[in-house]
C-alpha cells in the first residue's frame, strides 16, 4: 500500500489519539461574512449617465463610502447576468463589501456572492436558504405589517422595508410608506425580533434621508440599521461624492434636531418656578436678538400677524417669493419659518416644499399651520404630503379638528373653525399621540391648550373669548412661536409654552383695559399687551405670570 493509501485509511478510521490535541487539525465551521449595512447601494443600469459602466459606477461608490451592494438588473438574461455579477464580484471582494443579487439565487450560486435578497413574489426563504447554505447574507423585502410579521419568524439577516417614498425605479412598487409607516414596522420587528437588522429603501435622498432616520425612529427598539438607494448614486455624474455626501449625512444628526424630552427640563408642578423663569428668559431673549420670521401665509392675516411679531420683538417678513426661500433661511442666525395653508392650492405646493427643505438644511425651525384641514379632501392630501414627504416641521399648530384630522380620524370641518369631538383626556391622548408619531412638538387651540412633545404634555387654561372674535388671532399664534423657537431650538416644549402663555395672558390683560369693549377695541389693546408684557420681560420681570392656569400631564 502506497503511504498516501496508508494515510487515507487511516483517516478513514478516525484521528489517532494524539492528533485530537492539535487545534490546527479541529475542522472549523464555516462563518457568515459581516455585513455593514449603513450605505447600501441598488443597482440600476438604465439609470446610468451617459457614457458610465456599472462597474466603474460601483466601484467609485464604494470608495465613497457604500458599505454593500446589490445587483438588480431586471432586464438581463441569466448568462449576461452572470457575468455582470462576477465582473462586479470581483471588484465588491477587492474592497471587503458583500455583494447579494437580487432575486435570482440560481445567479448568487453561479457567481459565488455573499449572498441574495428576495421579495414575497420570489423564491420562498426556506428554499433560498436551503440552496444558499447557512453562511450566506439573505435579506427579505417588507412593504406591510403582515410581511414584517412574517419576516422576524425567519433566520432572515436582515429586511428591506420600502418603499418609502413613491419610487420611479421599481413601478410594481406597494404604496408608500412613509416615516411614519416605516417606524410602525420598525416597533413591530422591536417586539418581534429585536436583534434583526432593517434597511429602508424607495426614493431616498440627500433632502430626505435624515428625515427618515429621525421621523423613523421607534420610541424603543433598534432604529435603521441603514438606508438603501438606488438613482441618488447611479444617477449621479459623481459617485463617489454621492456616496461621500450620503454618508456623512447618515452620521450626523440633523441641524433641526433636539435633544429628547427625557433630557429637558423636567414638566411637573414641583418645577413651576424653574419653568417660568425660563418663559421669561425665552421672552427677553426675542426682544434681544429681534429673530426674523419669515411668514408664508393666507393673505386674510398677513398685517395682523406682522405687527404681533413686531409686538412681541420679532422681525417679520411676508414672502411668497420662491427664489427668496433659500436666503431667508441662510440670512439670519436667529430665524424661524412659518408655513400657514389658510390660502392653499395645488401652486403652493412647491413653495411649502422649497421653504421646508431649505430651512431643514440651515438649521431653522418650520412651524406649520394646517388651517381647515379637515374641510375639504385637497386640503386633507396638502397636510398629509407635507408630513410625509417635505421634510421635517418642528411644530404643528392646529385646532381640535385640525389635530384630529391629523391623527387620522375622520373629522369634518366647517371652514376652518372646529368642533370639540370628545372630551379633553381623548384630545391629550390625540394630541400626545401625533407628536410621538412625527417626533415633533404639537400644539393645540382651544378653550384649553393642549401642549405635547409626545413625553411631556401640558395644558393651559388661559385666554379669552374675544380670541375667537378676531380674524387671524389664532393663526398670528405661530408668528410667535417661531420668535420663540428662533432664540431657544434646545428646548421646543419650552418654546411653544412660552409663546402660548404670553399670547393668552396678553388676551386676558387686554380685556381689562378701559376702552376695550369689544373685539375690535381688544386686537389693539392686544397688540399693546404682548408689547408690554416683552417689556416687562426685558426688565427680568415675571410678576405677569402669577395668574397662569397651567397643568402638567
Amino acid at each position: 500500500m502506497s503511504e498516501q493509501a496508508a494515510m487515507m485509511s487511516d483517516a478513514a478510521k478516525g484521528p489517532a489519539v494524539e492528533m485530537s490535541t492539535s487545534t490546527s487539525m479541529v475542522p472549523t465551521s464555516p462563518t457568515k461574512p459581516k455585513f455593514d449595512l449603513t450605505l447600501y447601494l441598488v443597482t440600476s443600469s438604465s439609470l446610468l449617465p451617459p457614457n458610465c459602466t456599472l462597474e466603474s459606477h460601483i466601484e467609485a461608490a464604494i470608495k465613497g463610502g457604500v458599505t454593500i451592494v446589490q445587483l438588480r438588473e431586471k432586464n438581463l438574461d441569466t448568462a449576461p447576468f452572470i457575468a455582470l455579477g462576477k465582473r462586479i464580484h470581483s471588484i465588491t471582494k477587492k474592497y471587503g463589501v458583500p455583494l447579494l443579487i437580487n432575486d435570482r439565487v440560481d445567479v448568487a450560486l453561479a457567481v459565488g456572492c455573499e449572498g441574495a435578497h428576495i421579495g414575497w413574489d420570489d423564491m420562498d426563504y426556506n428554499t433560498a436558504r436551503n440552496l444558499l447554505g447557512p453562511t450566506a447574507i439573505i435579506g427579505l423585502s417588507v412593504s406591510n405589517v403582515t410581511q414584517a410579521s412574517l419576516a422576524a419568524s425567519t433566520t432572515a439577516d436582515y429586511i428591506g422595508i420600502g418603499p418609502i417614498f413613491p419610487t420611479r425605479t421599481k413601478p410594481d412598487a406597494s404604496a408608500p410608506l412613509y416615516p411614519s409607516g416605516l417606524r410602525q414596522i420598525l416597533g413591530l420587528i422591536s417586539s418581534k425580533r429585536p436583534e434583526l437588522p432593517s434597511v429602508a429603501i424607495g426614493s431616498i435622498n440627500a433632502t430626505n434621508l435624515q428625515a427618515v432616520l429621525y421621523k423613523s425612529r421607534p420610541t424603543e427598539g433598534l432604529p435603521l440599521a441603514g438606508v438603501a438607494v438606488v438613482s441618488a448614486i447611479i444617477s449621479s455624474t459623481d459617485p463617489e461624492s454621492a456616496a461621500s455626501g450620503l454618508l456623512s449625512l447618515y452620521k450626523s444628526p440633523p441641524l433641526w434636531a433636539s435633544p429628547p424630552p427625557s433630557q429637558s427640563t423636567a414638566f411637573n408642578h414641583f418645577y413651576l418656578p424653574l419653568i417660568l423663569d425660563k418663559v421669561v428668559t425665552i421672552l427677553r431673549t426675542i426682544k434681544e436678538h429681534k429673530p426674523l420670521v419669515h411668514h408664508i401665509t393666507n393673505a386674510v392675516v398677513k398685517n395682523f400677524s406682522a405687527n404681533v411679531t413686531l409686538a412681541v420683538g420679532g422681525s417679520p417678513i411676508m414672502s411668497d417669493n420662491l427664489e427668496e426661500v433659500a436666503d431667508l433661511a441662510a440670512i439670519a442666525p436667529h430665524s424661524a419659518c412659518l408655513v400657514n395653508m389658510g390660502t392653499s392650492g395645488p401652486g403652493e405646493r412647491r413653495l411649502y416644499l422649497q421653504a421646508i427643505r431649505e430651512n431643514n438644511k440651515a438649521g431653522k425651525p418650520v412651524v406649520f399651520d394646517p388651517v381647515g384641514a379637515g374641510a375639504t379632501g385637497m386640503r386633507k392630501e396638502t397636510v398629509r404630503w407635507v408630513l410625509d414627504e417635505c421634510g421635517y416641521v418642528d411644530v404643528i399648530k392646529g385646532n381640535e379638528g385640525e389635530i384630529r384630522t391629523i391623527a387620522g380620524e375622520g373629522i369634518r370641518m366647517k371652514g376652518v373653525d372646529s368642533d370639540s369631538a370628545g372630551g379633553i383626556d381623548d384630545l391629550i391622548k390625540v394630541v400626545k399621540g401625533v407628536a410621538g408619531r412625527e417626533r415633533n412638538v404639537v400644539v393645540t387651540t382651544g378653550a384649553t391648550d393642549v401642549l405635547s412633545d409626545g413625553v411631556r404634555t401640558v395644558l393651559v387654561n388661559n385666554g379669552h373669548p374675544f380670541q375667537a372674535l378676531v380674524t387671524g388671532m389664532g393663526c398670528a399664534l405661530g408668528s410667535v412661536i417661531c420668535a420663540a423657537l428662533a432664540v431657544n431650538k434646545d428646548d421646543k416644549l419650552m418654546s411653544c409654552l412660552a409663546a402660548v402663555l404670553l399670547y393668552n395672558v396678553a388676551a386676558e390683560r387686554a380685556v381689562k383695559k378701559d376702552g376695550s369693549r369689544g373685539p375690535g377695541s381688544f386686537s389693539a389693546a392686544f397688540l399693546d399687551e404682548l408689547y408690554e408684557i416683552g417689556e416687562i420681560c426685558a426688565r427680568g420681570e415675571g410678576g405677569w405670570l402669577d395668574g397662569v392656569k397651567v397643568e402638567f400631564m
